[in-house]
Formats: C-alpha cells, sequence, structure tokens
C-alpha cells in the first residue's frame, strides 16, 4: 500500500523543479503552480524535458481520477494538452460486476476499495473535512502552505497507484479498451469550448446501466456479495452524510450527485487562478 513517511515537499522554484524534473523519484511532490505559473509547465530538466512535454507525451502514461476538470484548466489557463491518459474512475466503472449507471467518487473508492485500517482511513477523511472546512479563506493561495492543506493535496492522488492495479486486475479485457477510449474521449470533451464543469451529467457512467446479462462465476459472485457487506459496514462506520463529498466534484454517491469542485469555486479557482 503506498504511504508516505513525511510531509511531502512543496516544489515552489525553477531550481528545485528543475532537479525534480532531471530524476523523478518514486514519491509525492507538489508542484506550486499558483507560484510558479507557466514555468511550471516550460522549466526544463538536464535532459531537455519539461512537465508540458510529458504530459502532451502519448507515449507516457498519465493515471488520474476524473481527468476532466484538470485537463480543462490545464489546457484553457496554461496550454497544455493532455495525452496518454487513463482516467481511474473509469476503470472502476468499467470493471465493476454490478450496476454502471454513476461514477463512483475517489472518497468512496478508497473507503470501500483499498481495505485500509481503520486510523489510516479515518486520517485521510478527518484530514480531507478539515481543509474543506477552510476552502472558504482560500487556504491554497495561503503561503507558506499550511502542513494540513499539504497533505490534503497528496492524499488526493497517494491511493491512486493501489486503485488503478486493482482495478486493472478485476476488468475484462473489452472493457479496457472502453475505458480507454473513453479517457481519450474525456480530455477531447474538456478541451471543447462546450465544456460544463458543473454538469449534473458528470455524475453518470458512459456506458449506461452496462448490466447485460453474462455468466457470473462463483467467485465473482462471492466477491460481490462481500464487497456489499463491507459497504454496508464502512457506512455504519463513516455514515452517508458526508459533507467531504459536497467539495470534491470527483466524489459521487453509486446513485446520486455527491459533487464539489465545480460546485465549490473556492476549491477550483485557488488551484487554477483563472484571472493569471
Amino acid at each position: 500500500m503506498t504511504t508516505f513517511a513525511s510531509t511531502p515537499t512543496l516544489i515552489s522554484s525553477v531550481p528545485e523543479l528543475e532537479a525534480f524534473l532531471s530524476s523523478i523519484p518514486l514519491s509525492i511532490r507538489l508542484i506550486d503552480v499558483l507560484v510558479l505559473g507557466k514555468s511550471a509547465f516550460t522549466t526544463a530538466s538536464n535532459n531537455g524535458k519539461t512537465l508540458k512535454s510529458i504530459f502532451e507525451d502519448l507515449d507516457i502514461p498519465k493515471c488520474l481520477w476524473d481527468v476532466r476538470n484538470d485537463a480543462d484548466a490545464l489546457w484553457a489557463l496554461y496550454d497544455v494538452g493532455l495525452a496518454g491518459v487513463i482516467d481511474i474512475q473509469l476503470l472502476e466503472n468499467a470493471s465493476r460486476t454490478g450496476d454502471k449507471t454513476y461514477v463512483r467518487g475517489l472518497d468512496k473508492s478508497v473507503q470501500f476499495d483499498l481495505k485500509l485500517g481503520f486510523m489510516e482511513i479515518n486520517r485521510w477523511i478527518r484530514t480531507k473535512k478539515e481543509v474543506v472546512s477552510l476552502m472558504a479563506a482560500n487556504v491554497f493561495a495561503s503561503r507558506p502552505m499550511n502542513a494540513k492543506t499539504v497533505q490534503y493535496c497528496a492524499n488526493d492522488v497517494i491511493h491512486l497507484p493501489d486503485l488503478h492495479a486493482l482495478y486493472l486486475k478485476r476488468i475484462q479485457g473489452d472493457w479496457l479498451v472502453k475505458a480507454k477510449q473513453e479517457s481519450e474521449r474525456r480530455v477531447a470533451e474538456a478541451h471543447s469550448l462546450g465544456y460544463e464543469p458543473q454538469s449534473p451529467t458528470k455524475k453518470l457512467g458512459p456506458w449506461g446501466s452496462g448490466t447485460e446479462r453474462r455468466v457470473v462465476t462463483l467467485d465473482e459472485l462471492l466477491d460481490e456479495l462481500e464487497q456489499r457487506r463491507e459497504d454496508d459496514l464502512a457506512r455504519d462506520i463513516f455514515g452517508d452524510d458526508d459533507e467531504v463529498g459536497y467539495y470534491d466534484y470527483d466524489d459521487y454517491d453509486d446513485d446520486k450527485l455527491n459533487s464539489g469542485d465545480a460546485v465549490c469555486p473556492e476549491a477550483f479557482d485557488s488551484c487554477w487562478d483563472r484571472n493569471s
């Protein structure tokens, strides 16, 4: 399971960024786009690579959870066109054995799919709620950035490798192809002039219910029953009325909209200043 022992590093200077790009480590680093501006994407490493060139390289896989708003911001504000994207939210939806009508949020997948310990998942949720409660104060624009805010940002990516591996293991080949194609379509949609980041249709999966008849093995049936049991247990522990979901647009319940980045302007604008 992915973990980190100390507060992730916040890169806020060009020399730090050059060093990072020259030898990207297998650990979390947060790049301060608010301070660095466009140089965050155009600063080159020793081998000439920039974040822009990496993000736009079709042969370098980029894994995100619901790529749409990120792709929109990168394109509109920094002229960065994401390519080679695997949307892990789509992998989750495509790899389900049950109904696929609604996409699931990152919070729910971290809570229900990763088998994290109680204390670990509780810390993850507490950090998110604490920072969400401060968003009206524009905490993302404060410098130096509060350690809790840095942790909040890191928490949004720390579990993505494990979720990616989990869903790849359970997905069928034809659905993997569909997920990759839909990931590309999501990026193209986010680049379009008519893209609406607050659209209520974003809670919907791209394939309808996806529940055409198929043979289910005994192991698959037992896995699904176990997942339902764990979901019920998690709801008993954490509850359904989670205010975190309101502020995180990536977070949807399985059967209703439970979203946020688009609903909470501070969450989006503090990270991507549309006036810059």
